[in-house]
């Protein structure tokens, strides 16, 4: 299996990944896959767990083959030069990911992210796709709920994005981004969760950072989405005036009202922040 995983990425690619700013940001797009530093140091570790030969193969393409070296010495320079400087991780830490012969991912599967992910089989037609970069993504206001014991956020669906889970006060998923075209409109689905058979009316805000500026307080970047004990879907279209990039949406679900400012914490119910890429 693994030299069809290789056969699509060229020494000179593999290569390049080591110095800065080897990709532009276009590369993103062709993945959902996109991994905080930390996640991408996750990544090398399930690599390393699971399909130590394929970090063998991408460090022999790297670096110099009539070098003679132990190969677990392969996969600790090559760790290094994809994820450390100076001996810290890098805030634009290199990783692979995965697709099929067009750079797609048509079966929805993505490589581990953490060590202890189980060592879930690569499809038999996909390779590397990419080495990808972690974007630089801003520190957003903290914000939570203050109780979560009677409903959360069951779910999310939007712009080819869909995650499913259960109550907590915080979460911050990136791994899986939305993608959207900025002259497109998109359905955002919201499923409200609750802990008994009974429901209750849920007041839902979307926040997204329109401009890429950090923050959720510019015009239209303050979405009431509605209220509902069922699933509520809202059409979301980016406004004149987005830029193109890697942002952060927030959704708050709160039962008594929730807030319009998008750092405020809300009383009954779950905060979850996710990333988009906007084309």
């Amino acid at each position: 299996m693994l030299k069809p995983l290789l056969s699509g990425v060229t020494v000179a690619m593999l290569a390049a990944t080591i110095t800065p700013n080897a990709f532009a940001t276009d590369t993103v797009f062709e993945s959902r896959d996109i991994l905080s530093p930390s996640q991408a140091l996750g990544r090398y570790q399930w690599l390393e767990k699971c399909y130590p030969g394929l970090l063998i193969e991408v460090a022999d393409n790297v670096f110099d083959p009539s070098n003679p070296i132990p190969n677990e010495e392969k996969i600790a320079n090559l760790k290094k030069a994809l994820l450390y400087k100076n001996g810290q991780l890098r805030s634009d830490a290199r990783y692979i990911t995965f697709g099929d012969e067009e750079q797609m991912n048509p079966k929805n599967w993505f490589a581990g992210k953490s060590p202890t992910d189980s060592c879930n089989q690569i499809p038999s037609d996909y390779r590397i796709s990419a080495m990808m970069i972690s974007p630089a993504i801003p520190t957003y206001c903290p914000t939570k709920s203050r109780e979560r014991d009677y409903e959360h956020i069951k779910k999310v669906t939007f712009a080819g994005l869909e995650n499913s889970s259960t109550n907590t006060f915080y979460s911050n998923y990136v791994g899986e981004t939305a993608r959207l075209y900025r002259d497109r409109s998109y359905e955002l689905t919201l499923t409200p969760g609750f802990a008994t058979e009974e429901t209750y009316p849920e007041t839902w805000h979307v926040f997204i950072d329109w401009n890429l500026d950090g923050d959720f307080k510019d015009t239209g970047e303050s979405i009431f989405a509605g209220v509902s004990e069922q699933p509520l879907t809202i059409q979301v279209k980016a406004p004149a005036g987005a830029k193109a990039g890697v942002t952060k949406m927030r959704v708050t679900m709160d039962y008594l009202g929730g807030n319009n400012d998008a750092c405020k914490e809300i009383d009954s119910g779950e905060v979850e922040d996710y990333l988009l890429y906007l084309k």
